[in-house]
């Protein structure tokens, strides 16, 4: 099939071609519309139910709301994980279903169970609903509304009215976040005494202005030919309205205006976070949102148009600040990548010129690089897969035209052989024709090689296409990428490429390198000499794989190296406590003290969170994001880890009571969303009673502290939240005849204040909202409040309830239904791997000594890495496996399929040394750089392999066999092997942005294929004599059998017979077995045909 592919694409040339060119154009328009991020999106399908119910503690959101939620959310299918959130006003349920799982279809799920729920959930205390559909990565655009002349209250209302719909219209905006300012209220400050003086209730309060503030209609009266509509308005629209409310009406006859027992103001509503930016204060902080599956490039450019849209349009002193911009990282990273495909191809041509000697045939199989990346971008568009750091930036070009030089080769070598039969034609025409028959001949011969080599290369990618979890999501894209270019690379070489050679050649030039016969010169004394002690070299072979595995041993792992976002984001937790005013300046302090920071551009603060539920984060939580200047810029540290460590230093001496953690943008984004926890590696403690969660959770904390590479070391805060708890009497309530109800509207009276409704200023609409005018800080005034009884006297507060300071949970986190607290670290200066194993020894005692019904779990980045680990210890070797069954049924035979293996453990030996002495720890880039290079090492032993059979079925000897198949093969497979590592010479020495993820890759492709070159060349040739002689002895063995049992049927004597010659066959075989062969050809002798190849004994 494949000899009938070549030769009609020859025939049918034009078409081709023009095929070609058509399938390019397509690709151009299609990579245009690529999705383009910085990295993968690892996050996993995850539905959140959130629920904001300002004024419950902690207890009672867990009991009233997570709980139940958390119940109807159990048993839902293809679930994974639930956790949960319980703060002060705001619960957060987030349920992970299996990967695969439509993202629609679980959020419907979800939404089902939501509203069972709601019947459990008691009416005033909030209604559930469902996150945005964003991901780790969807906080893509983060600005700033500032100004001189407006007041924080102007600023959120234009922010919240105005800029965040501008922003959220644009397409691929599911959500625009809003924090910071002052939420514009219509406040009724009630002063309780004087609702005692008219014996009225917070409750009649309440009713009334429910009541007063509407409209309705009253349908149509008919007049005539005209039809009028009826309608009653009675909304609030000013404070004058509501002022002149009749509250009740007394003895006289004279109304009671709301305006004469409280206070009727436009005030700012109780907040739960604020932004502060450069030490100038607090300002309105927006975070665009991007839906799930947008290119974040085009919807980062499109806010961008519109923020420019909206600057025109801004109230007079309004300034529109930008702070994060993910299109710049994306910038970056792209820049990243097309730089070193770039310089890669450069250096590949260059090399293709040099090892082919032919400029034009060189730019032939250049095109191989190109047109394959460009039709796989169509296949990536088709099947949703983005373009990013690692599905662009590890493809390999050197794969990607080992078709082509393979088919170059051939055609050259082939115009050498047939030179006479090309130069005896004498027309031009009879010319043309003849070296079209080259070209089809010297095709077709290899293309079954170049096909079966592309099927070995993608078998040894298949691994990656097994991955699960994070890893999978990170590599997955990638695997197919590289499955896609090959596969188009090997369309071209088998279709394109000779239909363009035919063209191309039409007169042929004949080429003879000089620097190939220097190099085959040079090749053939270092042949010679290792066949002249090979046990020598057999010992160095192995030498060097133990060495690699004893420095193997001692290496470090991680999941991911760490990628420069050019952000540093520095997480922030205070004491429960903290108030949320002191937050704002020591949050400025520190602004100060990083703005000294040459390096630093500027930095924004944010504590807590808005007034949704999205971030259940409380106030004693924050983030502040700082913009870096570009490396080159940088003065006082030389790297991004030395620059964290100083500015920790420096925030500690202002703000000592505080944990502080210094990560990145994304990184904190998506661990956080993927774990709950934004640090690299997490403890998990599990139990029910958070003072022992608590205390076991410092136990491990201490010990970890001993633990080298330990940075940011902390342990969640669960408790410590002070609380003004009003505890009912109900002996005292019966006695007096309070109801219960008038002490809670009490209570919720104190400071956040019940709505009773909105007022409309045009479309703008503003919470109505009823507190008491007392400082409720003091607890001697709150116990004087005056709580109607059933007689209608009234008793203080304090005579019907216990009222107190206490301390309670600051916050109760939830996983697989059980409490659980974490002890959070990041690591500094150490791979992953080996600081984990050193945590888990030390804490061993504890684990063991837990009580019972306490159990711990570590989490984070180790258990992505421990995951992909123990996925690819299964699946790499089953795909080897299949790879040497490939072989064993291409070659017919055990000894090619394992001589052809002995390059494998070279190339994995020649990868290690290269981490080791680049100080590159493993990790799982470095696998699949690993796997990459095996696939070339069996790649380029297929082609020796090739190479022997064919000089075999010439006739030559096994001795002679070997050599010349070494000295034949010499170059394809130099000229593979040189392109393969030229191709990622520029990831390996790259230090821009994501560099980091590239660069174990390229150096354990590069130094495996060195040590592979070096050893293999020599190796191999030793090895598959020996192999190969034993299989000449085996089969003269059965060949001697077989003659035996036939002779056995022509009698006694004839047997006999037999059996002495297969006697005497058999010894000769022992003795050539046994016998050492010590002589090897000469160079110069094999070179000249005349003068036969001798073997002497030892």
């Amino acid at each position: 099939m494949i000899d009938k592919l070549i030769r009609a694409s020859i025939k049918n040339r034009a078409l081709v071609l023009v095929l070609t060119f058509m399938v390019t154009l397509v690709g151009i328009y299609n990579a245009f519309y690529l999705s383009i991020d910085a990295i993968p999106d690892v996050t996993n399908v995850q539905v959140s139910a959130v629920t904001s119910s300002p004024g419950l503690s902690p207890l009672e959101v867990e009991q009233f709301i997570t709980y139940p939620i958390e119940m109807e959310f159990t048993g839902l299918p293809n679930v994974t994980e639930i956790r949960s959130i319980s703060r002060a006003g705001v619960s957060s349920v987030t349920v992970v279903f299996k990967d695969g799982t439509d993202i629609y279809f679980a959020r419907q799920l979800v939404n089902e169970r939501i509203k069972q729920a709601e019947a459990i959930i008691p009416p005033d205390y909030g209604r559930p609903e469902l996150s945005p559909i964003a991901t780790g990565l969807g906080d893509i655009y983060e600005f700033v509304l500032t100004s001189d002349r407006h007041s924080p209250e102007e600023l959120r209302t234009y922010m919240d009215w105005e800029l965040s719909r501008e922003v959220k219209s644009v397409e691929g905006i599911i959500d625009v976040n809003i924090i910071g300012g002052q939420v514009r209220q219509y406040q009724v400050k009630i002063d309780p005494r004087r609702l005692a003086v008219h014996n009225l209730t917070l409750s009649q309060i309440y009713d009334k202005l429910e009541s007063a503030n509407q409209n309705t209609g009253g349908g149509y009266i008919s007049k005539n030919s005209e039809q009028i509509v009826i309608r009653g308005e009675s909304q609030y629209k000013s404070i004058e309205d509501l002022k002149n409310t009749a509250v009740t009406t007394a003895g006289d006859g004279i109304p009671l205006l709301l305006g004469q027992i409280a206070e009727v103001e436009i005030g700012p509503a109780l907040r739960f976070g604020l932004v502060t930016k450069d030490s100038q204060g607090e300002v309105v902080g927006a975070t665009a949102m991007m839906l799930m599956g947008q290119n974040s490039l085009e919807v980062v450019k499109r806010v961008k148009i519109r923020i420019e849209e909206i600057k025109t349009k801004l109230p007079p002193g309004m300034r529109i600040e930008t702070f994060y911009d993910r299109s710049e990282f994306i910038g970056r990273t792209l820049s990243t990548i097309f730089t070193n495909l770039a310089e890669a191809a450069i250096l590949v041509v260059i090399v293709l010129i040099i090892a082919l000697g032919t400029v034009k045939g060189a730019l032939l199989v250049a095109l191989a690089i190109p047109i394959p990346m460009l039709t796989a971008t169509i296949f990536m568009n088709a099947f949703g897969i983005v373009g990013n750091l690692m599905s662009l930036g590890a493809l390999d070009f050197g794969l990607l035209v080992d078709g082509t030089i393979v088919m170059l080769e051939s055609i050259l070598h082939g115009f050498i052989l047939k030179r006479s039969f090309y130069e005896m034609q004498t027309k031009l025409e009879d010319r043309e024709l003849a070296a079209e028959e080259i070209i089809t001949d010297a095709c077709v011969r290899v293309g079954r090689a170049a096909a079966f080599s592309v099927a070995i290369i993608l078998l040894v990618y298949l691994p990656l296409m097994s991955l699960e979890g994070v890893e999978g999501r990170m590599f997955k894209p990638m695997a197919i990428t590289v499955a896609l270019a090959l596969g188009a690379s090997l369309l071209f070489s088998l279709i394109t490429f000779p239909a363009a050679a035919s063209i191309l050649f039409k007169n042929p030039v004949f080429h003879h390198s000089k620097y190939w016969d220097i190099i085959t010169e040079k090749y053939k004394l270092l042949l010679d000499f290792g066949m002249s002690r090979k046990k020598e070299f057999c010992y160095a072979g192995i030498g060097v794989v133990v060495l690699a595995m004893l420095l193997g041993s001692a290496l470090g792992s991680e999941f991911l190296p760490r990628i420069d976002e050019g952000e540093i984001a520095i997480d922030i937790k205070r004491l429960p406590s903290t108030s949320i005013n002191y937050s704002r300046d020591t949050n400025s302090d520190m602004e100060a003290v990083l703005k000294k920071f040459p390096e630093v551009v500027g930095v924004v603060s944010r504590m807590g969170r808005g007034e949704s539920a999205a971030e259940p984060v409380g106030t004693d939580e924050g983030e502040a994001m700082v913009k870096l200047k570009p490396r080159k810029e940088w003065t006082s540290a030389k790297d991004r880890e030395e620059l964290m460590t100083k500015m920790k230093d420096e925030i500690l001496k202002f703000i000592p009571s505080s944990t502080i953690s210094l990560s990145q943008p994304i990184e904190n984004r998506v661990n956080s969303l993927l774990s709950g926890s934004k640090a690299d590696v997490v403890i998990k403690i599990y139990g029910d009673d958070l003072v022992k969660l608590k205390d076991i959770a410092a136990e491990f904390a201490n010990k970890l502290k001993t633990v080298p590479g330990v940075a940011d070391l902390r342990v969640q805060r669960v408790l410590g939240l002070p609380l003004v708890e009003i505890k009912v009497d109900r002996e005292n309530m019966a006695r007096y005849g309070v109801q219960a109800e008038e002490i809670l509207a009490t209570v919720e009276a104190l400071r956040l204040g019940r709505q009773t409704g909105k007022v409309f200023e045009g479309f703008k609409r503003f919470d109505l909202v009823v507190r008491l005018k007392i400082d409720a800080t003091d607890l001697e005034q709150v116990e004087n409040i005056p709580v109607f009884t059933s007689s209608g006297s009234t008793v203080p507060l304090g005579q019907i309830a216990e009222i107190k300071l206490v301390e309670g949970p600051a916050a109760i986190y939830r996983e697989s239904l059980k409490r659980r607290i974490m002890v959070e670290t990041n690591i500094r200066g150490r791979d992953l791997v080996g600081f984990v194993n050193e945590a888990q020894k030390v804490t061993e005692e504890i684990e063991k000594n837990l009580p019972a019904g306490y159990r711990t779990d570590w989490g984070g980045q180790f258990e992505n890495f421990t995951r992909a680990k123990e996925r690819l210890a299964l699946v790499v070797p089953i795909a080897l496996a299949i790879i040497f069954f490939m072989l064993m049924a291409a070659f017919g035979s055990i000894y090619y399929a394992l001589g052809v293996f002995i390059v494998v453990p070279l190339a994995v030996s020649g990868g290690i040394i290269g981490l080791v002495i680049r100080g590159l720890p493993f990790s799982i880039p470095a696998g699949v750089g690993f796997i990459a290079v095996s696939g070339i090492a069996v790649l380029n032993g297929v082609v020796y392999a090739s190479t022997l059979r064919e000089e075999l079925e010439k006739g030559a000897s096994i001795s002679d066999a070997v050599y010349l198949a070494g000295v034949h093969s010499l170059r394809p497979v130099m000229t593979t092997e040189v392109i393969a590592a030229v191709g990622f010479i520029p990831m390996a020495i790259s230090t821009m942005a994501g560099a980091e993820v590239q660069r174990p890759l390229a150096t354990v492709v590069i130094f495996g294929v060195i040590v592979a070159t070096v050893f293999s060349r020599v190796l191999l040739p030793i090895v598959m004599e020996y192999l190969l002689n034993i299989y000449e002895h085996q089969e003269r063995r059965k060949s001697a059998k077989r003659r035996l049992l036939e002779k056995r049927a022509f009698g006694h004597h004839q047997f006999v017979h037999d059996n002495s010659e297969w006697l005497q066959t058999h010894s000769e075989t022992q003795e050539i077995v046994t016998e050492e062969d010590t002589s090897e050809v000469d160079v110069k002798k094999r070179s000249q045909p005349k003068k036969s190849s001798k073997r002497t004994k030892k």
